[in-house]
């Protein structure tokens, strides 16, 4: 029986249509077609978001008021099998504005947004999912402006990414912030430290007792990488104490870190890559490697399996381990591969923008995998991921790219 794998909003960046891609849970194989319009007459920028409530699998999707931000429309919780067109709940978050990331503890849902720079905190007690009394402004005194990317749980610990802009805008770049909070049982927040990454961080992927960061260093730019990029892992020792160690570039590579997928501990994948002279193309390439690698880096423990050269402005990579299954965002189009990739040459099921939609929108805005629920025990051994992956930070730099391709075409119509 085929089940909504993988959530997605397709976008002209005035209006878009949300809807799923399907297949199994028990075999890698994807059904053919995509489960379009699934939910019709959204804003131009809507966003999905997993996470879990307790045990149960849920999704909320958010609708960013560009023109007027500061009018809140209210995020949806959605059951990921059920009628999508019915949320369970419907709610604004006062202290987040442009949701980007969602995780999970307990009774307790955590949201950031890019505009405010705050953590909410969302009572997961009833089904209204209502805000809590108490939110939190970034903890530290800094210049410019700061915004929340990513949260993630590891044990009694709440992580935040944020990432920094002096001089606020999208031009300039401070190094980002990986902020530490203890949770308390009512779901209350302890700050304890920070430790800072790449500039201009957008993912926040965790693996056993490290957080992967992908930093492209700077703006995006056409024609070359930034030549501060970086791959953080931030890593947790038995004390809870945080240290950075940053992944070596091998010999030849080209790009900035554009995303990190770990499926387990032989498989796992980096992307990297910048966009031509243009802005028209996305050039790079996805690297496979291991996980032990990664932490004790060497430059030739590394394998192509994609070599990148497509347009379209919306990036990203997921990998499965169980069924083994590989995602791949290519800028217009999603790419499901049966099997995780070890070499050039596979031939994934392909969903192009007209296999995503039927309103003729052709920019991807969101993509988001969902993760099936929960074994009752894997929660309670905390064994259980708190969130899904989300891709909003690669949709970020998916709406950047798009404004930095328009004002070259204007300076060379």
């Amino acid at each position: 029986m085929s089940e909504n794998l993988f959530a997605y909003a397709i976008s002209n960046y005035v209006n878009s249509q949300a809807g799923a891609i399907t297949g199994s849970r028990r075999t890698s194989s994807v059904d053919t077609a995509a489960a379009k319009a699934k939910i019709t007459g959204l804003n131009g920028d809507a966003a999905f978001f997993n996470f879990f409530d307790h045990s149960s699998s849920r999704l909320v999707l958010r609708q960013y008021n560009v023109a007027n931000p500061e009018d809140l429309i209210n995020n949806r919780i959605i059951q990921p099998q059920g009628n999508w067109a019915v949320p369970l709940a419907s709610q604004t978050w006062a202290a987040v504005r442009n949701l980007h990331a969602v995780a999970t503890k307990g009774n307790w849902l955590y949201a950031t947004g890019y505009d405010l720079g705050k953590i909410a905190v969302v009572n997961m007690t009833s089904n209204a999912y209502t805000q809590a009394a108490t939110s939190y402004d970034f903890p530290l005194t800094v210049t410019g402006d700061v915004h929340g990317e990513g949260l993630a749980v590891i044990g009694n610990y709440l992580y935040a990414l944020f990432s920094s802009n002096p001089e606020s805008g999208y031009e300039v770049y401070a190094d980002s912030y990986v902020l530490q909070y203890e949770i308390n049982t009512n779901g209350t927040l302890n700050f304890i430290t920070s430790v800072r990454v790449g500039r201009n961080g957008f993912t926040l992927e965790p693996w056993g007792n490290q957080l992967y960061i992908c930093a492209l260093g700077g703006m995006q730019n056409a024609g070359s990488g930034n030549v501060l990029t970086r791959l953080s892992i931030v890593t947790i020792d038995e004390d809870n104490e945080m240290s950075v160690n940053n992944v070596a570039l091998p010999s030849g590579w080209a790009g900035d870190f554009r995303d990190i997928s770990i499926a387990n501990a032989n498989n796992a994948y980096v992307f990297v890559g910048h966009y031509n002279s243009s802005f028209s193309a996305m050039e790079g390439k996805i690297y496979r490697s291991t996980v032990a690698n990664l932490a004790n880096p060497s430059t030739t423990n590394w394998t192509v399996v994609n070599n990148v050269n497509s347009s379209g402005y919306f990036w990203g990579i997921q990998a499965e381990s169980t069924p083994s299954r590989f995602w791949f965002v290519r800028g217009n189009q999603i790419d499901a591969y049966s099997s995780l990739p070890t070499t050039t040459g596979g031939t994934p099921t392909s969903f192009n923008a007209a296999a995503l939609n039927d309103a003729g929108y052709t920019e991807i805005n969101s993509a988001c995998f969902i993760a099936p629920d929960a074994p009752a025990a894997k929660m309670a051994a905390g064994t259980a991921a708190a969130s899904a992956k989300g891709f909003v930070g690669q949709a970020r730099l998916a709406r950047q790219a798009k404004a930095l391709a328009d004002e070259l075409k204007k300076k060379n119509p």
